[in-house]
């Protein structure tokens, strides 16, 4: 592994493009491994095939949008995963790297994991709270902001799947 690749080991694939200043074409960052290939739009009567292509057009994932995929209100639609990715992902699960499952008191891990989103929260709020707003500040808010709503709608459709007397929806 080149000096390179190794200060971005560990990191996630939106933390390696970022501290790759988005230079990381072409590399596979350990654990991340990237599949080359193409987004291919194809028109149907009512909507767009989405599908995700590797170098030989072999197709990896698919779904059919509509207006409806395009809309703030809807994050997740229905993906159909071929055998190429499907391969693919057995590969990677065998690989090492993966995030264990924590192990101890679910309530305390529970209450730790709380804890780093309420920091996480706090950090994000303090940096839009800023004395002298500028355009960097609208930029860094207009980011926030996408970013804790795509968090948001993820927690909420995992809390949604809970099942118990105080699981409630978001």
């Amino acid at each position: 592994m080149t000096q390179e690749n190794t200060s971005l080991f560990g990191k996630t694939f939106d933390q390696q493009v970022s501290a790759a200043s988005g230079s990381i074409e072409g590399r596979n960052i350990s654990p991340n491994q990237m599949i080359a290939g193409s987004i291919v739009l194809e028109p149907l009567g009512s909507g767009v095939r989405v599908t995700a292509r590797d170098l030989d057009h072999r197709v990896l994932w698919g779904f059919v949008a509509s207006t409806e995929t395009v809309t703030e209100s809807q994050t997740h639609c229905a993906v159909a995963t071929y055998d190429t990715l499907k391969r693919l992902i057995a590969d990677a699960l065998g690989r090492p790297g993966l995030i264990p499952t924590p192990t101890g008191d679910p309530m305390v891990i529970a209450e730790e994991a709380i804890q780093s989103l309420e920091k996480c929260a706090n950090h994000l709020r303090a940096s839009i709270a800023v004395k002298l707003v500028t355009e960097a500040t609208h930029e860094r808010a207009r980011n926030i902001a996408r970013i804790v709503r795509d968090a948001e709608r993820q927690i909420s459709i995992e809390m949604g799947a809970m099942k118990g007397p105080n699981s409630k929806p978001l």
